[in-house]
Order: structure tokens, then C-alpha cells, then sequence
């Protein structure tokens, strides 16, 4: 992520201008308000549950989910179950084309086209400025700040491409665009403290799944390991180094996943209000996510490739004592599921 924390919002760096769009609201796009939070640190949110919390598996199954007792999101339609793919489609998910390995954004290479089939990209007003993940056939997962501040205009111009190699060009590959219908992001979103930094946005139809689209996988919620020192996979079209300018195709760069002890130490005082349990570090000298990636996926690959972070925030990109900060996802698969059903 190419800012300090304090002006990480894409409207200040490299995304969404800030403000409604001149001309007449568009009726029937919600979108949802600024949460007011409060200035001091704020503790990290414990859920109690009545017994053991219930474990909630990716992709979902038939078995309807439990009632979940988060805090509701900030949205103002129904939420719609997930829509299955025509029978027949190979629905699983975290497969991606060509060699299988994580061997292979600022110190990355070019994805081969259609090589990881559930990234997204985000538009405003034809504008490229966030990254996404496929979870669903019309869910895609982002980070809150790629859309906390946006009006009801700001959404009713969004889209979403899949399947998008090039996104200059629109003959290279076959993509889908989708509008976006609706908009939840995490209630307790605060752009000054950087504390849940996610959001799930559906898509106005939903998509085909193809070799070229198809959703990648999410961790189980009880899924307690940390990643320490295992190798992670960033994807995105944001720009290949600090200042610098944004690709045309698709980066892909591998990073160490940092351990939350040494990721706080790295920062300091420098992190806006501490590096916590609902966030991941990962990253090294000369390779990070950065201005532009913000929503995308870290993921790694067990058996299947599994997100395992949202592209949040950092100072500079690439520079090795400050890692890139990811939204830790399996911390929010409770929330993710209750606003999928």
C-alpha cells in the first residue's frame, strides 16, 4: 500500500474522488453511511458465544447456518442467498489455471491470462481503483475503505470485471462486467483506526462459472492457524512501485506471511492504533501489494488456493520494516456468511 496509514482511503491515494457526483440521485442503490466511531483505541470485539461457536466451511453447504449474533451491517435491502451456477459447471473452487504452485504489485511478474479466475477489479465511473475476490457467483469480497465513503452516485457508476487480464484492452480476454446492486461493509470500519477493513459486494446477476471465472476458496472460521512463515500470493493492478505508475496486466508477486508480534514491533507507533488480531502481516524488501491492489486477495495455497487476507493497508510498498496489513479474513467468516444468507 503505497501511503501512511492516515491517508490510506483510496479517495486520497489513487482511488474514488471523494464527494456525490454532480447530477440526480439514482434511486434504489443503497449504499452504506460513514460509521461515527470514537477517536481512542478501541478494544478488539470478542463474540460470546452460547456454547461453541459454529464452524462455518467454504464453499457453503445445503445445511442452513445457524443464526449468527454479530452486529448487523450497515445496509438498507435484504440480503440474498448466493445463486448456484447452472448444473454441469465445475464449481470448485481455488483451482487455478496453469502450473499449481506459488513459486512463480512491486516486485511481481505478469499473471498469465485467466490464471487466477476469481480476481476482480472495481470501477467508478470507468475509473480502475480497488481490487476484489470472486466468493460466489454475485459476492465479491473487498476492503470497507474501497467504498466507505461513497454516495449513492458513487455506486450506481460501479462495476465489477472478471476474468479481466489486460484491463486496457477489450478484446485480449473475455470478461464480464456487473453492476453492483449492493453494498455492506463492516459496521465497525473506522478509517482511522483501519479496524475491519472489509466489505461484500453483490453483484446485479450473477456470473457463469467458466475456466476463466470461478470463485476462489475462504478458510474455515475456526481456523486458528496463524500462516507464520508460510508463503502467501498477492494479486492486483496497482502500481509497481511507490509513486509509481499502474499496470495494464495483472501482477502477481509470492511474500512471507509475518507473524502479529513481529509485524507490531516492525511498526510501532506508526501503526494508527495497533497491529490486531483481525489483521495479517506479510511482505519483505522490494515485494508488497500497494496503491491500487487495496481489496484484493492474499492467499495461499493448501491443496487449494484459500484467501486468507483482504488488501488493507501499509507505509510505502515494498519497504521491508513495514509489511503490507491485510484483513485477517478467517476472523470474519461469521459476518461474511450471515450476509451471504
Amino acid at each position: 500500500p503505497n501511503h501512511t496509514p492516515a491517508t490510506h482511503p483510496p479517495w486520497i491515494t489513487g482511488g474514488v474522488a471523494g464527494g456525490p457526483i454532480a447530477g440526480v440521485p439514482i434511486a434504489g442503490v443503497p449504499v452504506a453511511p460513514a460509521a461515527t466511531k470514537p477517536t481512542t483505541k478501541r478494544p478488539s470485539v470478542a463474540t460470546t458465544w452460547p456454547t461453541r461457536p459454529p464452524v462455518f466451511q467454504w464453499p457453503p453447504t445445503t445445511t442452513p447456518s445457524p443464526a449468527l449474533p454479530t452486529r448487523p451491517s450497515t445496509t438498507t435491502t435484504a440480503p440474498q442467498a448466493p445463486q448456484a451456477p447452472p448444473s454441469g459447471i465445475n464449481t470448485n473452487c481455488g483451482v487455478k489455471n496453469g502450473y499449481q504452485d506459488s513459486e512463480r504489485i512491486v516486485g511481481g511478474h505478469n499473471a498469465d491470462p485467466n490464471e487466477w479466475p476469481w480476481i476482480a477489479v472495481l470501477f467508478n465511473g470507468g475509473r480502475q481503483f480497488c481490487g476484489g475476490s470472486l466468493i460466489d457467483s454475485q459476492h465479491v469480497l473487498t476492503a470497507a475503505h474501497c467504498v466507505a465513503h461513497m454516495s449513492s452516485w458513487d455506486v450506481a457508476r460501479l462495476t465489477v470485471q472478471l476474468g479481466d487480464h489486460n484491463i486496457r484492452s477489450a478484446t485480449e480476454v473475455v470478461h464480464e462486467t456487473r453492476h453492483v446492486k449492493r453494498v455492506v461493509r463492516h459496521r465497525g470500519f473506522d478509517s482511522r483506526t483501519l479496524y475491519d477493513d472489509i466489505a461484500l459486494l453483490t453483484l446485479d446477476r450473477p456470473v457463469t462459472f467458466s475456466s476463466s471465472i470461478r470463485p476462489i476458496c475462504l478458510p474455515p472460521s475456526n481456523d486458528v492457524r496463524s500462516y507464520n512463515g508460510k508463503t502467501a500470493v498477492a494479486i492486483g493492478w496497482g502500481s509497481l512501485r511507490e509513486n509509481g505508475p499502474q499496470p495494464s496486466i495483472l501482477q502477481e508477486v509470492s511474500i512471507p506471511i509475518w507473524s502479529n508480534e513481529q509485524c507490531a514491533r516492525k511498526y510501532g507507533s506508526a501503526a494508527p492504533a495497533g497491529i490486531t488480531q483481525n489483521m495479517l502481516c506479510a511482505g519483505q524488501d522490494n515485494r508488497d501489494s500497494c496503491s491500487g491492489d487495496s481489496g484484493g486477495p492474499l492467499m495461499v495455497n493448501d491443496g487449494k488456493w484459500t484467501q486468507v487476507g483482504v488488501v488493507s493497508w501499509g507505509i510505502g510498498c515494498g519497504k521491508g520494516q513495514y509489511p503490507g496489513v491485510y484483513t485477517r479474513v478467517s476472523n470474519f467468516m461469521p459476518w461474511i456468511m450471515k450476509n451471504l444468507s
